[in-house]
C-alpha cells in the first residue's frame, strides 16, 4: 500500500464524506458553503496537510486567508500539529496581515520606504483634521468622522482620490471631500505611513503596476484557501482575484446564509408588486405629505440574505408587515383608554428608572397622557414603553419584573410634592451609586427598543440655561412643490440667550426675535437630504441642541420616526388606504425566525415607500464594505467551481448532538435538518441540580478542579455558559477562592488605553521618524514646556522647506520663529530621541518600553500623581511590557517592526486572547461560532433560561429554545447542565423550577449528578435529597410559580419565580456575603439594600438603602447585619 493511498484511507476515518470531499479536492476552484460546527476549519487544516504530507506540495506555496489573528493563530496551531515545523514555512494570516508582509518586501516599488508606519484610528483622525484645514474646510459644514467613512468605503472600492473625485465632478460637497481625500493621500505618503485600508488597497496598487511583482506571487501561491468569503469586501476580493489568476487554484469557505422579507408587496402606480421584482428606475408610491402621495423612481435596491428575528405587526385594518426588527416605519403614541404602560424613563444627569402608569389621566377636566404627566412631572427628559398591560395588576408585576431583571430602580427622579421618606438628595446618591446606563442598554437590547428613538419627549425648554434645547425637524411639514407633487421640509429652533444667539449668528444662519425674549431660526428645504444636513448643522452650533424629526404623512398630528421592533400595541402607525395617507392602529407585535432574502429600496427626495399597506423608512443600517455578492457570484467568477455543502456537525459527541436535536425538534418554525455526527456517544449529559446558587458555583469550581486533574485537561478546555452577563458573578467569586483563572470575554481595547497609545507613539518614531502624527503626540508627553503654538512653528517651517518635522526638530536651531527659550526645550527631546533610536537597534523592544518610560519620566510622573486613574495607568504600563515580553518569548522575528504590526493588526473581532491558560465565562449568544471540550450550562432554569417571557409567547419560547440549541452543541465532549433551587435576585431569595429544556432531554441521554461529587444517582434520588428532603432546601416553605413538568404543564399567570420573605442565617453577615443587592436586617434601621460596597482599611465600608429610614452609610464590623 502505497504512502498516499494509506494517507487517503485515514482521511476517510478521519473525516465525513463531504468534509472528505472538501480536504481532498485540491486543482481547480472550490466554494465550501459551512453550517454551524460542521467542521469547516478542520477541512481547512486537513486540507493543508493533506497537500503538504500526500502531495508534496512545497509549504510556501499555500496561503490560507482568515479574517481574524485568533482564528488565524488556531488554524497555523492545528496545521503544526498534522505536519510539524514546516508549518512555519507557511502564510496562514489575516488578509491585513498578510498585506503588511507583502508591503514591507515590495512598497519601495510604489515610493514608500519599508519602515513605513500603520496609523490607527486616532491617528487618522488628527491627519484628517489637518488636511481639512488645508483645504479650507470648516468641521461644522463637512465633519471629519464623514470624511473617514468617505475615504474608507472608496478604499473598501478600491477608488483612488482621482477617481472619487472624477465620480463626484458636479457634487460640490463629495468634490470638496474628494480635494481631502488626495491631501490626505499625499500627507500619509510624506509621512512614510498607511492607514489600515491602505493594506490592502496598496497591496492590489502594487501587484496592479508591477505585473513581475504579482507574478512573483502568483507562483509563490499556487495554492490559495480563504475563510469567511461572504465578509470580503471589494478590495479583499480584488487581492484574491489577482493572486489567483494565474493558476486558479482557489479554495473559499463561507456562508451565503446572510428590511422587508421577500414577498413584500409594495405600492406601484396601478398594482401592488413584489418587492424582489422591482427593479432601479421603476415608480413606487410614496408618502409626499398632508395624506397625499406621489410616484417616485427608485434610486437603488439592497438585497442580502438575513438569517435572524423578524417582526411581523398586524393592524386593526387588517395590515401586515414583516421586516427586521431595525427597519424604520412611522408611528405614535394613541390616546387608548383603559391601558397601562410600563416604561423606562430617562433623565439628563440621573439616568434610568422604571415606572408605571395609566395610558390615560384626567389633567384640568381633561384627558391627557400618562406618559406626558409623569415626564412632565419629573422634569425628565424622554421615555420608552417596555410594556403595554391591561390591568393595574399586571403592569405592577411587570414594573417590578423588569425593575428586578435588569437592576434598574423604580424610585422616583423627583422626591418635591411626593409623600416619601426618602430624601432628594438620597435619590441623587443612589443614581449615583447604580449603574443604570448599562443596564438600561441591555433592557433596550432585549425589547428592541432604541436610544435614539424614544416613545415619549419632554419639551424643549426655551428659557434660562436649559440643557434641553431642540432642532425641530418636520419632514413634508412645509409647502407643496407644484412641479414634483411633495411637500418641503420645516426646520426650525426657538431658544433664548444673547450668548446662545451669537453662536447661531456667527455661523452665519438668519436669526429672528421671538416674543419674550427669545430667538428664532427657521427655514424649509425642497430636498429631503438638505433638510437632514441643515437640521444637522443647526445642531452643531451647540452641543446642547439635539434633532427631533418627524413626519407630517396624514392630516393630523406628525408621526415619529419608529424602528418596527419598538412598536407596541394600541400604537398608531401611518398606512395607505386608496392613494390617501391615514393612521391605522397596531393589535399585535410578534417575533418570528427567518431564512431569506430581505430588500430595502432608497427613493430619493421622499426616503420613504409602502410595502403590504405600511409606509416604512430606508433601512438605515447596513454592514460597511462586506459585499455578500462575492460569494454568491463566486460561480460566475469561476464557472467550473465546485460546490461542497457541509451539513454535518462535527465538533460534539453523538450524545451532546442528540440531546440537542431533542430540544430543537420541538420548535415550529424551522427546517426539518438535524445536525449529525459519526463521533461515538460520548458521556451522557451530566445534570446537577443545586440547592443554592453560591451551591451552583462551587460545584461548577470544584468539577473544574476534578476534571482537569484527573483527565489531563487545561483550563481553557473548560467553558462557563450562562444566559445573561449578570449570572457570571457567583462563578467568579468560587473561583477566587478556588484559585482558578478565569477571564470574561468583553471589555476595553488595550491598545486603545491613552498611555499604552503614547508609548507605542515613541516606538513608532523610533522605527519611523517620518511619522509627524506620532511625533506631535509625544513631542510634549510628559509635558516638556512645548505648547502647541511651538509645535505650528515648527510645522510651518517644515511646510515651507517640505521637511518631515523631525528633519525639522534636527535643524531646530535654524527655524527663526522660536525663542532660545523653545531650542532650549527641544534639544533635549530630540537627543532623548536620537539616543533612544539608537539603542533600538539592539534592544529588546520590553526593555525599550522600559527605557523609554525611565528616561522620559513618563512613569515617575505617574507615580507623584494622588489621581486613582494614575495608578491604573501604571498597572496598565506594566502590562504593555509583559505583553512585549510574551511577543519576544513566542514570535520568530522580535524585531520593533514585527511588534508593532502585530500591535497594528489586533482586531476588534479577537474576543478571546489565547495567551494564558484560564476558564472562559460568556454568554451563550457570545459563544456562537466556539467549541471547547468541557462546557458548563449555568442557570438552567425556567425563569432565567428560558427567561419568563418565553412562557408568555410562542416565539419567545421558540428563540430560547434556539439558544439552548447553540449552547449544546459549544460542547466538543462533556456537558453539564446546572440549576439552583434558590438563588439571590436584587437581596431576595427566589425560587425556581428545573428548565424545561432539561426536562425535554430523554432519560436515556442524560445522569443526575450528586452534590459530594460527580457519581450517578437515579432521577427519584437526586429529587428526594437535593430538593425537598434537603436540609438545606427551601423548597418545603415556598410555592412554585413556574412548573418543571414541560410547557404545556398549566402554570399562573405570575410566571418566573417567588419571594422567600424573612429568610435568615441566624449569623452577621460576613465580609464575602455583603455584596451589592443584598438584603440585611439592622436592628435600629430595619430592613435595608445594599447599594454600594468599598475598602475601609480592613473593613469594609457599605451604603444601605434602608426602606423606612434612607440611606446610611456603615461599617461592616460595626453594623451587626443579618441576611434576609
Amino acid at each position: 500500500m502505497g504512502k498516499e493511498e494509506k494517507v487517503m484511507l485515514d482521511l476517510k476515518n478521519l473525516l465525513n464524506k463531504e468534509q472528505y470531499e472538501g480536504a481532498t479536492t485540491i486543482e481547480g476552484q472550490v466554494l465550501i458553503l459551512a453550517g454551524a460546527g460542521s467542521g469547516k476549519t478542520r477541512v481547512l487544516t486537513h486540507r493543508i496537510a493533506h497537500m503538504v504530507e500526500d502531495l508534496n506540495i512545497a509549504p510556501y506555496n499555500i496561503l490560507a486567508i482568515t479574517f481574524t489573528n485568533k482564528a488565524a493563530k488556531e488554524m497555523k496551531d492545528r496545521v503544526r500539529a498534522l505536519i510539524g515545523e514546516c508549518a512555519e514555512n507557511m502564510w496562514i494570516s489575516t488578509f491585513h496581515s498578510t498585506c503588511v508582509k507583502i508591503l514591507r518586501r515590495e512598497i519601495d516599488k510604489i515610493g514608500y520606504k519599508s519602515s513605513f508606519t500603520i496609523y490607527d484610528s486616532s491617528d487618522q483622525k488628527t491627519l484628517v483634521k489637518e488636511c481639512m484645514k488645508t483645504v479650507n474646510i470648516n468641521d461644522k459644514d463637512i465633519s471629519e468622522q464623514e470624511i473617514i467613512s468617505k475615504i474608507g468605503k472608496a478604499k473598501d472600492r478600491m477608488q483612488t482620490a482621482r477617481s472619487f473625485k472624477l465620480e463626484n465632478e458636479s457634487n460640490f460637497r463629495e468634490n470638496k471631500i474628494a480635494d481631502v481625500y488626495e491631501m490626505y493621500q499625499k500627507r500619509l505618503k510624506e509621512n512614510n505611513a498607511l492607514d489600515f485600508d491602505d493594506l490592502i488597497f496598496k497591496t492590489v496598487e502594487l501587484f496592479k503596476s508591477n505585473p513581475e511583482t504579482l507574478e512573483f506571487y502568483q507562483r509563490k501561491f499556487k495554492y490559495i484557501m480563504v475563510d469567511e468569503y461572504q465578509d470580503t469586501n471589494g478590495a479583499q476580493y480584488e487581492l484574491v482575484k489577482l493572486l489567483a489568476s494565474k493558476y486558479k487554484n482557489i479554495c473559499v469557505v463561507g456562508d451565503d446564509d446572510q428590511c422587508l422579507v421577500e414577498g413584500s408587496m409594495v405600492s406601484t402606480e396601478n398594482k401592488d408588486v413584489e418587492i424582489e421584482k422591482l427593479m432601479k428606475e421603476d415608480l413606487v408610491r410614496v408618502a409626499s405629505g398632508n395624506g397625499e402621495t406621489s410616484l417616485l423612481k427608485i434610486s437603488d435596491i439592497n438585497k442580502k440574505k438575513y438569517c435572524g428575528k423578524i417582526v411581523k405587526i398586524t393592524t386593526k385594518n387588517n395590515r401586515v408587515i414583516k421586516a427586521t426588527p431595525n427597519h424604520i416605519s412611522f408611528g405614535k403614541i394613541s390616546l387608548e383608554e383603559d391601558k397601562y404602560y410600563v416604561y423606562l424613563m430617562y433623565k439628563s444627569g440621573f439616568g434610568y428608572r422604571i415606572g408605571q402608569t395609566s395610558s390615560v389621566r384626567s389633567r384640568d377636566d381633561r384627558d391627557a397622557s400618562g406618559l406626558d404627566i409623569r415626564l412632565n412631572g419629573e422634569q425628565a427628559d424622554k421615555m420608552w414603553i417596555i410594556k403595554v398591560c391591561d390591568t393595574k395588576g399586571d403592569a405592577t408585576y411587570y414594573e417590578q419584573y423588569y425593575s428586578v431583571k435588569y437592576g434598574i430602580p423604580t424610585i422616583v427622579f423627583n422626591s418635591r410634592g411626593r409623600n416619601i421618606t426618602i430624601s432628594q438628595e438620597q435619590i441623587e446618591k443612589m443614581f449615583k451609586e447604580i449603574d443604570t446606563i448599562n443596564a438600561a442598554e441591555k433592557l433596550m437590547e432585549d425589547e428592541f427598543l432604541y436610544n435614539e428613538y424614544p416613545h415619549h419627549l419632554s419639551n424643549a425648554v426655551i428659557r434660562g440655561d436649559s440643557i434641553r434645547k431642540r432642532v425641530n425637524l418636520s419632514f413634508f411639514g412645509g409647502k407643496k412643490s407644484v412641479q414634483r407633487g411633495i411637500y418641503s421640509h420645516r426646520i426650525g429652533l426657538n431658544s433664548s440667550g444673547d450668548d446662545s444667539k451669537n453662536k447661531f449668528i456667527e455661523a452665519g444662519f438668519n436669526v429672528r426675535d421671538g416674543q419674550r425674549n427669545t430667538y428664532r431660526v427657521e427655514t424649509e428645504r425642497a430636498l429631503y437630504d438638505e433638510a437632514e444636513e441643515f437640521a444637522r448643522k443647526l445642531s452643531m452650533v451647540e452641543e446642547s441642541f439635539e434633532i427631533l424629526k418627524k413626519a407630517k404623512l396624514s392630516n393630523d398630528k406628525s408621526f415619529m420616526f419608529m424602528p418596527i421592533g419598538s412598536f407596541k400595541p394600541g400604537m398608531s402607525i401611518a398606512i395607505q388606504n386608496s392613494e390617501k395617507i391615514e393612521e391605522d392602529i397596531v393589535i399585535s407585535v410578534e417575533l418570528e425566525d427567518y431564512d431569506g432574502y430581505v430588500y430595502d429600496l432608497n427613493i430619493d427626495n421622499a426616503r420613504n415607500y409602502i410595502a403590504n399597506g405600511i409606509v416604512v423608512h430606508n433601512c438605515i443600517y447596513q454592514w460597511r464594505g462586506a459585499d455578500i455578492k462575492n460569494i454568491l457570484d463566486f460561480e460566475k467568477d469561476y464557472p467550473d467551481a465546485k460546490v461542497i455543502k457541509l451539513e454535518q456537525n462535527y465538533r460534539s459527541k453523538g450524545n451532546i448532538l442528540n440531546a440537542a436535536n431533542v430540544v430543537i425538534v420541538n420548535n415550529s418554525n424551522r427546517k426539518s435538518k438535524a445536525l449529525r455526527t459519526e463521533q461515538e456517544l460520548g458521556s451522557k449529559i451530566k445534570v446537577y441540580r443545586a440547592y443554592s446558587d453560591s451551591d451552583e458555583g462551587d460545584f461548577v469550581g470544584k468539577q473544574i478542579l476534578d476534571i482537569r486533574k484527573n483527565e489531563d485537561k487545561k483550563y481553557n478546555d473548560f467553558a462557563i455558559l450562562y444566559r445573561t452577563n449578570a449570572q457570571s458573578r457567583i462563578f467568579e467569586e468560587s473561583f477566587r477562592r478556588k484559585g482558578i483563572p478565569y477571564k470574561i470575554v468583553g471589555g476595553t481595547r488595550f491598545y486603545d488605553r491613552k498611555e499604552i497609545k503614547d508609548i507605542l507613539a515613541y516606538l513608532k518614531v523610533l522605527i519611523n521618524p517620518q511619522d509627524d502624527i506620532s511625533i506631535r503626540r509625544i513631542i510634549n508627553v510628559p509635558k516638556r514646556s512645548i505648547g502647541d503654538a511651538t509645535v505650528n512653528k515648527i510645522q510651518d517651517f517644515a511646510d515651507s522647506f517640505e521637511l518631515n518635522m523631525w528633519d525639522a526638530l534636527s535643524e531646530v536651531r535654524s527655524i527663526p520663529t522660536l525663542t532660545p527659550r523653545n531650542v532650549s526645550c527641544i534639544d533635549p527631546f530630540v537627543q532623548l530621541m536620537e539616543n533612544l533610536m539608537i539603542l533600538s537597534e539592539t534592544t529588546p523592544v520590553s526593555m525599550l518600553i522600559e527605557t523609554i518610560l525611565e528616561d522620559t519620566g513618563y512613569m515617575d510622573q505617574l507615580k507623584k500623581s494622588n489621581e486613582i486613574e494614575d495608578k491604573s495607568r501604571i498597572e496598565n504600563l506594566k502590562e504593555l511590557v509583559s505583553d512585549a515580553v510574551d511577543f519576544e518569548k513566542n514570535s520568530e522575528d522580535k524585531s520593533l517592526s514585527a511588534y508593532l504590526e502585530k500591535v497594528s493588526l489586533v482586531q476588534d473581532t479577537d474576543k478571546i486572547e489565547d495567551e494564558d491558560d484560564s476558564v472562559v465565562l460568556m454568554t451563550v449568544h457570545s459563544a456562537k461560532g466556539l467549541e471547547f471540550p468541557v462546557v458548563f450550562m449555568v442557570g438552567m432554569e425556567n425563569g432565567i433560561f428560558p427567561g419568563s417571557a418565553s412562557f408568555e409567547k410562542e416565539s419567545e419560547m421558540e428563540e430560547s429554545r434556539r439558544l439552548c440549541y447553540v449552547g449544546i452543541t459549544r460542547a466538543k465532549e462533556i456537558l453539564f447542565m446546572t440549576s439552583a433551587e434558590v438563588r439571590r435576585v436584587f437581596g431576595k431569595t427566589v425560587a425556581y423550577s428545573q428548565s424545561d429544556f432539561i426536562n425535554e432531554i430523554k432519560p436515556d441521554l442524560k445522569e443526575y449528578v450528586s452534590v459530594e461529587k460527580t457519581g450517578i444517582k437515579s432521577r427519584e434520588s437526586f429529587i428526594n435529597k437535593s430538593s425537598y428532603n434537603n436540609p438545606h432546601s427551601l423548597r418545603n416553605n415556598m410555592t412554585r410559580t413556574v412548573s418543571g413538568s414541560g410547557l404545556n404543564a398549566s402554570r399562573p399567570n405570575s410566571i418566573g419565580s417567588s419571594s422567600i420573605g424573612n429568610v435568615s442565617s441566624g449569623d452577621y453577615i460576613s465580609v464575602a456575603e455583603a455584596t451589592m443587592g443584598r438584603k440585611v436586617m439592622h436592628e435600629k434601621f430595619g430592613v435595608g439594600t445594599i447599594v454600594s460596597v468599598q475598602n475601609s482599611g480592613d473593613d469594609k465600608k457599605l451604603t444601605i438603602a434602608f426602606d423606612k429610614q434612607g440611606v446610611k452609610v456603615l461599617l461592616l464590623s460595626f453594623a451587626k447585619l443579618k441576611m434576609i
